[in-house]
């Protein structure tokens, strides 16, 4: 077996870093996803009420812009604050959430749903599709803050 194909003793694979334990801090994460929601509706609700041309692009802008500040917000205080599992959750969730919205913005383009003589509500109905996996990262991030932590995670 090759080096670059061994796997040292200090590496853990992803399954492992997802089911690792989270700390307290770890909650600043959910709010900030939490955050990214609030942003999402936000801005379909905007381009849903008064509508623009291209306003799927607005979206799209917008929310990849808002991501990408909390994720640089989250990177910042990584090191410090977060714990490995709590902080892969939040970018795979975030991730998830980029490349879902995507999908379907191209699925609304191709279909004709977001075209320039449409209703301004698609825009709005597309940013709800567009949730399904931020909340189920959000959901699930949740349920490892609420489980009952040991006193080795526990950060003070």
């Amino acid at each position: 077996m090759r080096s670059w194909q061994t796997k040292s003793a200090s590496q853990q694979s992803v399954r492992e870093i997802f089911a690792g334990p989270v700390t307290r801090d770890d909650r600043q994460l959910f709010w900030l996803l939490a955050g990214l929601v609030s942003l999402d509706v936000a801005v379909a609700a905007y381009l849903s009420l008064f509508p623009i041309d291209a306003g799927f692009l607005y979206f799209i802008v917008g929310i990849m812009f808002g991501a990408s500040v909390l994720i640089g917000v989250g990177s910042l205080r990584f090191k410090h604050h977060y714990s490995a599992a709590g902080f892969f959750w939040f970018l795979a969730s975030i991730g998830a959430f980029q490349a879902w919205n995507i999908v379907i913005m191209w699925a609304s383009l191709l279909s004709r749903w977001w075209t320039h003589n449409q209703p301004g509500y698609h825009i709005g109905i597309g940013a709800i599709v567009g949730l399904i996996p931020l909340v189920i990262g959000i959901w699930k991030l949740g349920q490892k803050l609420t489980r009952p932590m040991s006193s080795s995670n526990r950060s003070v």
